[in-house]
């Protein structure tokens, strides 16, 4: 089943999914909202307001919608009607804009992972070949189904707090192997996430130097 919004009268009830992003207004300002794909030419929005504002329906048109997809961060400037007083239809009027954003450059990294689903009755251990701020490919999966969402939690390290969220299975190799594209996951995860993806490049390219001085020394 597909997740998606679902109305009870004037209240919203989010169901678990969605992809993180926002809607920047003609003025400037940001509105958080979860993005509901629905393909076609429009895509449901959940806007995340705070309690007791309300979003005036003049402050809908024209819109900018920016979310992370599969694909990196994805642009879209269109219309929005407000059918309900936090969920938005968004009418795409222009081609999307695709930025590979520069935190989502994967490493090689193998760290344990934890996956399984919502109520505890499927557990899977596997490794984390290699990671990025937006996903990771996996090495134990080889039971998860392709377009599956399951939770996961990611080990960095003794010491370090672990990441946690939810993913969806998006790729298997030859091998096995499963990428998954996170789909929920905390913005203090997922910047602590890219600082570890940082210093593993970081130190990459230290070995790298290291290997390489001696050898212009002769």
């Amino acid at each position: 089943m597909t997740d998606q919004p679902e109305t009870t009268g004037k209240v919203i009830r989010l169901n678990v999914g969605g992809k993180e992003g926002k809607l920047t207004t003609p003025v400037g300002s940001h509105i958080p909202v979860r993005v509901f794909e629905r393909g076609g030419d429009f895509l449901m929005l959940v806007l995340m307001l705070d309690d007791g504002n309300e979003l005036d329906q003049d402050a809908l048109e024209p819109l900018v919608l920016e979310y992370v997809s599969t694909r990196g961060v994805v642009r879209f400037e269109g219309q929005a009607v407000l059918q309900e007083r936090d969920l938005v239809r968004f009418e795409v009027s222009t081609a999307p804009e695709v930025t590979q954003r520069r935190e989502f450059v994967r490493v090689p990294s193998l760290q344990a992972v934890v996956l399984g689903d919502d109520v505890g009755s499927v557990r899977v251990d596997g490794k984390a070949i290699d990671l990025s701020g937006g996903g990771m490919l996996l090495s134990g999966g080889d039971r998860l189904a392709l377009d599956s969402v399951v939770r996961f939690r990611i080990s960095l390290g003794a010491g370090a707090h672990e990441i946690e969220g939810r993913a969806r299975v998006v790729r298997a190799d030859d091998e096995g192997r499963r990428a998954l594209v996170f789909e929920q996951i905390s913005e203090d995860d997922r910047q602590r996430l890219i600082h570890f993806v940082f210093e593993r490049q970081r130190e990459a390219l230290a070995k790298v130097g290291r290997v390489i001085t001696p050898g212009r020394a002769r």
